[in-house]
């Protein structure tokens, strides 16, 4: 069983990393999502992390990859639910996240993705 799950919220994906994840499954994870938002042409990707005590410098790596990736196929990507202690963590490790959004949580997350797309509650463009 992966240590994520995938959750499609009509425009949005909703990635939730809910246990420490391997190197192996961060790669199944980013083809997966990718994947997706191609497929489904979706317009974000959230992802929930308050589930994780530490984000290292691979994770922290790879999800800035997807976060251009999916930039590349219109979608913008928000990482939501970091704890405290986690950004002291990735702080103190000099580790730096330039090309991601955040949010508190996914609701936060949500409104954070029409914020910036422009998308409504029909997940079109507003006019």
């Amino acid at each position: 069983m992966e240590p994520f799950s995938v959750f499609s919220l009509g425009g949005v994906l909703l990635v939730s990393i809910e246990e420490e994840i391997d190197d192996s499954s961060v790669h199944v994870l980013l083809d997966l999502v990718s994947e997706i938002v191609s497929r489904q042409e979706l317009y974000g990707v959230i992802v929930d992390l308050q589930s994780l005590e530490v984000v290292d410098s691979f994770l922290a790596d790879h999800l800035q990859q997807l976060a251009r990736t999916l930039k590349l196929q219109d979608a913008t990507m928000v990482i939501a639910g970091l704890a405290v202690p986690v950004v002291m963590t990735l702080l103190d490790f000099g580790i730096k996240l330039p090309d991601l959004t955040f949010a508190l949580d996914v609701e936060q997350a949500l409104l954070r993705l029409q914020e910036q797309g422009g998308y409504g509650e029909d997940n079109g463009p507003l006019q």
